[in-house]
């Protein structure tokens, strides 16, 4: 989704740190840490340097590395797209090698890892998201426990958004709201 994607990045260039972010905190319901007060930027005057090589030498700083190795991966996944979500005309650097050591290149190999191995922590996210939604409030650690646990009998159906629905109108965080 371009606007999705043109909303993680500062206009000018892509933004492979926000749109990771959003996709660990959105999709795959591993939201990162917050950045501490005093994270410095992204260093701007490396001539030469491309995007990625800016970002894994902000990485291999040990402060920062923890949390980027989570975040960078997914990414860089979107490297493909430009600031405001378009295909690049150049084809950009967007292979990628995920925190579980997993290697993709571009959304597309994204995609197929998202609805392979991933598919139940996606799953997992859309029906928290589905139910935080439908509840009109936060999700308590007992209901999110529960949909993890409970949830899992939706891949039977091959988590069809149409079950997905039902179940949370049938759940008793909607029904007893």
């Amino acid at each position: 989704e371009a606007a999705i994607l043109s909303g993680l990045s500062d206009g000018r260039e892509s933004n492979p740190v926000k749109r990771g972010a959003w996709l660990a905190r959105k999709i795959i319901a591993q939201p990162p840490p917050n950045p501490p007060p005093n994270v410095p930027p992204l260093q701007e005057d490396t001539k030469g340097l491309t995007l990625r090589q800016r970002i894994e030498q902000h990485r291999s700083s040990p402060v920062c590395g923890s949390c980027h190795s989570r975040i960078d991966p997914w990414g860089i996944a979107f490297e493909d797209y430009d600031a405001s979500g378009r295909l690049k005309k150049a084809k950009a650097d967007s292979q990628s090698r995920l925190p579980d050591g997993t290697a993709i290149e571009g959304a597309d190999g994204l995609k197929q890892y998202l609805a392979g191995p991933k598919i139940d922590e996606v799953a997992f996210s859309v029906l928290k998201h589905l139910t935080t939604y439908a509840a009109g409030r936060s999700l308590s650690y007992a209901e999110l426990d529960y949909l993890r646990r409970d949830g899992l009998t939706l891949k039977k159906s091959d988590y069809r958004m149409q079950e997905m629905i039902r179940y949370v109108a049938e759940s008793p965080m909607f029904l007893e709201k």
